[in-house]
């Protein structure tokens, strides 16, 4: 394999008790033949034995999948550090070698024009500062958003994503300032609606005082609002998440998601890139976002749950038609 060939953007791996899925985000991996790997591993929690061998399991993949690649890093944990500090801890290695970089994790499979698409992302925006990060997750159902090959969003996502080392090191995951931030209002100059700034607030309260979630994106996420960073968003969904199982850590409710992944390999490429006209955040896409992850997610529930009721509904009387019909 010439040098050439081999995809030369930094990437970064984070896994933790998931062989199965660790394994098909290895398998694709491989097909891009990177040329420099970066590979993080969580350790066991020490309280159950079939989850401590998964985690074994995992890191005897991670050893034994990449030795055609000269030039890779590994990070394995002794103990268990947890979503929070497991990850961020990770990416801290990561951007301690390098200036810039993809980051995956073990349930994020992704179609293989991710790879190139955030390596071009990552040099075009290079040294522009409101750039914040790329991301592979497009969560707006098959809508076309502005008539670029990607958009701009307020907000970063983590199911596999791209950024600067510029961007990182203003990163806090213990957001020490948030005290200060939420005194000012300074999010209400960010955000939407008041019922998005007390979704936020809420969380961030509970991040800063009580440590929970135990999770590092929505810290991630207050950088980004701070420095006005803009996330590029594919039009076309490049990532597929294979997390919902009871392996999960915060990801639950796949049937949830599930229809905003649909055939995202089969659908037209999202090359040659065609650059948006302006130089703004969709609004509208951001407002989709908002509804599936945050600020409406009892909305989203709900809806969910009334589509499962119509269903339901619709068998019934397919169910009923049919007994009158043989009676």
């Amino acid at each position: 394999m010439n040098q050439e060939k081999k995809f030369k953007t930094p990437i970064l791996i984070i896994a933790w008790k998931r062989p199965k899925q660790t394994r098909e985000l290895i398998s694709r991996i491989k097909k891009i033949h990177p040329s420099i790997l970066y590979i993080a591993c969580d350790g066991p929690k020490n309280k159950n034995i079939i989850e401590d061998n998964k985690v074994k399991d995992t890191k005897k993949i991670l050893l034994e999948s990449f030795e055609e690649i000269n030039t890779k890093k590994y990070l394995f944990s002794k103990i268990n550090q947890g979503c929070k500090l497991g990850v961020s801890n990770a990416i801290n290695w990561f951007f301690e070698h390098e200036t810039e970089g993809i980051i995956l994790e073990d349930d994020c499979i992704p179609d293989l024009e991710f790879f190139s698409f955030c390596q071009e992302m990552l040099e075009t925006y290079r040294n522009n500062e409101r750039i914040w990060s790329i991301t592979g997750h497009n969560q707006q159902n098959n809508i076309q958003r502005g008539n670029g090959t990607y958009y701009f969003s307020k907000y970063p996502r983590s199911w596999g994503w791209a950024t600067w080392k510029r961007c990182w090191v203003k990163y806090d995951r213990d957001i020490i300032d948030w005290p200060n931030i939420k005194s000012k209002g300074i999010l209400k100059n960010k955000l939407k609606n008041k019922r998005e700034i007390n979704f936020w607030e809420n969380i961030l309260d509970n991040i800063y005082h009580r440590s929970s979630p135990n999770t590092w994106d929505y810290q991630w996420s207050l950088s980004a609002f701070l420095n006005d960073g803009f996330t590029i968003v594919p039009n076309k969904n490049l990532i597929k998440n294979i997390g919902f199982d009871e392996d999960s850590t915060h990801t639950f409710g796949g049937d949830l998601n599930s229809f905003l992944e649909k055939d995202h390999e089969k659908r037209k490429s999202i090359f040659p890139t065609i650059h948006p006209d302006y130089f703004i955040t969709n609004e509208k896409a951001d407002e989709i976002v908002d509804i599936y992850e945050y600020s409406g997610g009892n909305k989203i529930s709900k809806i969910f749950i009334i589509k499962k009721l119509k269903n339901m509904k619709i068998k019934l009387k397919k169910l009923i038609k049919k007994y009158n019909f043989e009676k």
